[in-house]
């Protein structure tokens, strides 16, 4: 069956020495494999159509017997070119596209992940964009997955919180107030225990990779799959790099 989609290539490897096996998120069918023969060619017309991070418009053959389906046609539809130059914005779309590839649901309709994605890309795409950018697609994304993380209210009363929680628990879904605090100490880190308030206010957060660490593993905490995502270390090395 010939279908067409617009997809956002999320990864790309060698299947042969002339082909390429490209990964991509269509709305209406889920997370694709492809099959591009010749594909590493330099007269291959439509390779920048299907390089990673690429929005692109895919006619392709979809097979009933495989998961690998075979590219007619590709269109680049945008490039995404200022954050595809950004090291930094890159990176944290790296992150996106591997978490997808990894932790997206295998059913077909996938619309509102597909949204989310491009949504991210277009804002890293549009300096000055937000640096929490990835913060705030992790946080949609476990909403989307059924594993809303609860940051305006206590997990254990419900009352809605007037500071910043008194602690944070994976496993329980959110924050806890003081009143509900029952031990001493809060086992979270209290510069991000102060970030979640200033998130949930609206308010800019200092310490972005804390929050970015504890959503993942909020996602990794209630999908039950602890996978691991190995664009988070380059973009923990390119912060770094970025900041000498």
């Amino acid at each position: 069956m010939i279908v067409k989609s617009t997809v956002v290539i999320l990864h790309r490897y060698a299947y042969s020495d002339s082909s390429w096996v490209v990964k991509a998120l269509s709305a209406h069918y889920g997370v694709l494999s492809f099959l591009v023969k010749g594909g590493k060619q330099a007269r291959y017309s439509f390779k920048n159509a299907l390089s990673p991070l690429a929005m692109s418009e895919v006619v392709f053959n979809k097979s009933s017997k495989s998961d690998l389906h075979f590219v007619k046609e590709a269109t680049l539809l945008e490039w995404f070119p200022q954050m595809q130059s950004d090291l930094e914005a890159l990176a944290m779309a790296q992150v996106m596209a591997e978490i997808v590839l990894r932790y997206a649901p295998s059913y077909l309709d996938l619309d509102k992940e597909f949204d989310l994605l491009v949504q991210a890309l277009t804002q890293l795409n549009e300096p000055p964009y937000s640096p929490s950018v990835l913060v705030d697609w992790l946080f949609n994304m476990n909403s989307l997955w059924g594993y809303s993380i609860a940051t305006a209210c206590c997990i254990k009363c419900g009352g809605e919180l007037t500071e910043a929680p008194a602690d944070f628990f994976l496993d329980q879904g959110g924050c806890v107030c003081k009143n509900c605090c029952n031990h001493f100490s809060p086992k979270a880190n209290p510069l991000f225990l102060k970030d979640l308030w200033h998130y949930n206010q609206n308010k800019p957060i200092e310490k972005i990779p804390l929050m970015e660490k504890a959503f993942f593993m909020y996602l990794q905490n209630h999908s039950g799959a602890e996978r691991e995502i190995h664009s988070l270390q380059w973009l923990k090395e390119v912060r770094k790099i970025c900041s000498v």
